[in-house]
Order: structure tokens, then C-alpha cells, then sequence
């Protein structure tokens, strides 16, 4: 996650900032870090982390729930475990997408560690 980061964050530059014309990831993260600072590609970094650690828990914990309470001794099947894997899927992100949501908002408003320059006057960088 940790390496990839940045990429991410010249994705979503990229999709939001309408005033910014699409170049090369490198073309573009250097224009933010032109812009904001080194650590700028870096911004939001620590929350995603944290919602990727309690993505993981409640996929992990409701996937072997599923499975101890549906299986309840019997053989587990890959058919079974695609299933109950499915619905840990589903309940994983339902529950835990409120998180990417706030995580995408700190991203692009900067409360994370300073704020973003947008050329787009339709984004700003206030919490409300």
C-alpha cells in the first residue's frame, strides 16, 4: 500500500481536478509535489491504512463466523468457502464503506497534513 500510494493519488487527482491535463503518473506526481511538497503524494496515507487494518478484521472475522456457525462440523467445501467468502465480501463492504468515503474526503480536502491546491474552483479545501 505503502509503495502504490501515490499512484492512487494521481488517480484521483486526476479524475476530480478538471482544470488538470492527464500526462504520464510520473508527469503528474511531480507537478504535485511541485505544488504541495515532497510528502504531498503521501496525503491520507495513515487513515487508509488504518481503514485497510479494520477492512481486513471484519472480512477476517466474519468469514470464519459464516463458516463456524453454517459448517458446525461438517466438510467444507470450495463451493462453501466461494459462498461464505461472497458474503463476507458483501457485509465487509458495507460495513467498512463509510471509512473510504472519509478517506477520499481527506485526500482531497488536505485536512490530513495541509491543504491541496485544485485548479478547479468548484473544490475547496474546507471541512464543513
Amino acid at each position: 500500500m505503502t509503495v502504490f500510494f501515490p499512484l492512487d493519488t494521481a488517480r484521483l487527482r486526476l479524475q476530480v481536478d478538471d482544470k488538470r491535463k492527464a500526462k504520464s503518473t510520473p508527469a503528474i506526481l511531480s507537478e504535485i509535489i511541485k505544488e504541495e511538497g515532497l510528502l504531498a503524494p503521501y496525503r491520507g496515507w495513515f487513515p487508509v491504512i488504518c481503514s485497510l487494518c479494520c477492512s481486513n478484521f471484519v472480512y477476517f472475522y466474519c468469514l470464519h463466523s459464516l463458516k463456524a456457525t453454517w459448517l458446525q462440523g461438517q466438510r467444507s467445501t470450495p463451493g462453501r468457502d466461494l459462498i461464505f467468502g461472497i458474503a463476507a465480501g458483501v457485509v465487509n463492504v458495507l460495513v467498512t464503506t463509510p471509512l473510504w468515503v472519509v478517506n477520499t474526503r481527506l485526500k482531497l480536502q488536505g485536512a490530513v497534513s495541509g491543504g491541496s491546491k485544485f485548479r478547479n474552483e468548484d473544490i475547496h479545501d474546507d471541512i464543513r
